[in-house]
């Protein structure tokens, strides 16, 4: 599984809002759909969507 992030497209500052575990951009897309009870097409049009690989993961754990 991978982790996913998303942030709002018009944010400037690129700002995490929320985090899904998928195995693909397709399925991440899925379950933001459902978190956020959107349809699919919409989820695409108010968010940007990026996959964030281990080292991302582990560094945010640990800064303060």
């Amino acid at each position: 599984m991978n982790t996913y992030i998303y942030s709002y497209r018009r944010d400037s500052s690129n700002e995490p809002i929320g985090r899904v575990l998928a195995t693909s951009l397709f399925e991440a897309r899925v379950n933001i759909s459902k978190v956020k009870r959107l349809d699919i097409d919409l989820v695409d049009d108010l968010f940007k969507i990026k996959k964030i690989n281990d080292h991302e993961q582990t560094d945010k754990k640990h800064t303060r």
